[in-house]
């Protein structure tokens, strides 16, 4: 007897497959998983290439990991030079002889910059025919690539990027496309990055360099001062022996004597500059003693000023001291304070015409929490220059530097003087306005 046969419902029978629907689910679940790919390759992309910090590295990286994510064998990448050269340069080359990248960088290179200064996304190599022309078109299929991208950072172009066909035979998927844009970006922002950090580089390396030389300058000057003192002070002493036993030979109102008088005593002033040269190298060398005591600096300013108060006068110079006394004690070298007035006087007897007045001036004053004395010499002469004011007291340089100036010099008088004030702990500053005169002020520390 045959088994009676059960009639299958549409609830027994197996769910029937559809193949389109199976398909479709596939290809979203590639497409999810290349997307997966995609966003882990732009982190690791973006991690990369904080790493490198120079161009050749940060191609290299680039390439590969883009490479990478796009599945194909051959690259290339070419950067703008700094100047106005519009040829790019190739960095790095991997599936594509060196040659051959080099010729597209030159032959096609100039006409896709031009179109990438308007454009900032991929660009299919089918689709530019027209700009690259029939030989450009043979040379990029020779050569296997597909397609070509600008690299943009902050709307500027730095260079172009190439790709072969993907290895897998499918063409570029806007998905493809997109992920590149991103990643060029990126790649844009780090090949400024390393831009701007190697120019910050050699910047520091010229910097280094241009110390060291001004060391050596300054070598050079304090060796140069050393043999002025030994080629030139010699034998000008000499000189100046021989001519004061001339002068004892001759009588008073030999013409002769005239003559010996006047060459004596251009020799006594060659002298005197020739030794504030040897002090200013001295102390430029910090070599120059100090012999610093506790006293009254407003006693000693005055001692000064009736010292010099003749030669002023002599010169039609109005001489005048404001002291209104109560002073602290200062603490001073007496030599070098009266060096430095002999500076700031003579500076203003130089500097202004015949009839003009210069004042001494004391008084205290507080910087920094600290109390100290201070001497000005002022004058109502024409004053300083804005443009010159900041550089008085820069070494062997004259107020005016010009060839025609009317007053000589060798400008290491106020530079002299500064050196001076601030072996001593002090300050010496400057202030003036064309027409109000000028203001020289020494501050020095109190007891």
């Amino acid at each position: 007897m045959e088994p009676v046969r059960k009639e299958q419902t549409p609830e027994d029978r197996p769910e029937s497959v559809d193949p389109e629907s199976v398909e479709s689910r596939t290809a979203a679940l590639r497409l999810v998983a290349k997307r997966e790919h995609s966003l882990l390759s732009l982190i690791e992309l973006s991690h990369e290439l904080t790493l490198s910090m120079d161009f050749y590295g940060t191609a290299d990286l680039a390439l590969f990991n883009l490479m990478g994510q796009l599945g194909t064998s051959r690259a290339a990448l070419w950067i703008l030079p700094p100047d106005t050269s519009r040829v790019p340069v190739l960095l790095r080359s991997h599936g594509i002889r060196k040659q051959w990248a080099r010729a597209i960088g030159t032959a096609c290179g100039p006409k896709l910059t031009k179109k990438a200064q308007h454009k900032d996304t991929p660009m299919l190599v089918e689709d530019l025919e027209e700009l690259l022309g029939s030989a450009g078109m043979k040379l990029t299929e020779e050569c296997g690539i597909a397609l070509f991208a600008p690299i943009h950072a902050r709307e500027k172009l730095f260079g172009l990027i190439a790709f072969g066909n993907p290895a897998d035979g499918h063409a570029y998927s806007q998905v493809d496309l997109q992920v590149l844009h991103a990643s060029l970006g990126m790649l844009g922002v780090a090949l400024e990055n390393n831009g701007l950090y190697n120019r910050l580089l050699e910047k520091h390396r010229q910097l280094r360099i241009a110390s060291d030389n001004m060391k050596d300058l300054a070598n050079l000057k304090s060796e140069f001062l050393r043999n002025i003192n030994h080629e030139l002070r010699t034998p000008l002493t000499v000189i100046i022996a021989y001519l004061n036993f001339l002068l004892e030979q001759e009588t008073e109102d030999s013409q002769r004597r005239e003559f010996l008088q006047t060459i004596s005593d251009e020799s006594d002033k060659l002298k005197l500059l020739m030794e504030k040269l040897l002090d200013f190298s001295a102390i430029s060398a910090n070599n120059l003693g100090m012999e610093m005591e506790p006293g009254d600096l407003g006693a000693f300013v005055g001692t000064f000023y009736t010292d010099r108060l003749p030669g002023v006068a002599e010169s039609i110079h109005e001489f005048s001291i404001e002291n209104h006394g109560g002073l602290p004690h200062a603490v001073f070298d007496p030599l070098r304070v009266r060096q430095i007035l002999d500076v700031l006087v003579d500076n203003a007897l130089k500097f202004t015409p015949q009839g003009s007045a210069i004042t001494l001036r004391l008084s205290t004053r507080i910087m920094d929490s600290q109390s100290w004395v201070a001497v000005e010499i002022g004058d109502d002469g024409p004053g300083i220059p804005p443009e010159r004011l900041p550089h008085i007291f820069d070494s062997f340089r004259q107020g005016d530097g010009s060839s025609t100036r009317s007053v000589g010099g060798m400008g290491m008088g106020l530079a002299y003087a500064r050196k001076l004030a601030e072996n001593m702990g002090g300050h010496l500053e400057a202030k003036s306005a064309p027409g109000e005169g000028a203001t020289f002020c020494l501050s020095l520390p109190t007891v």
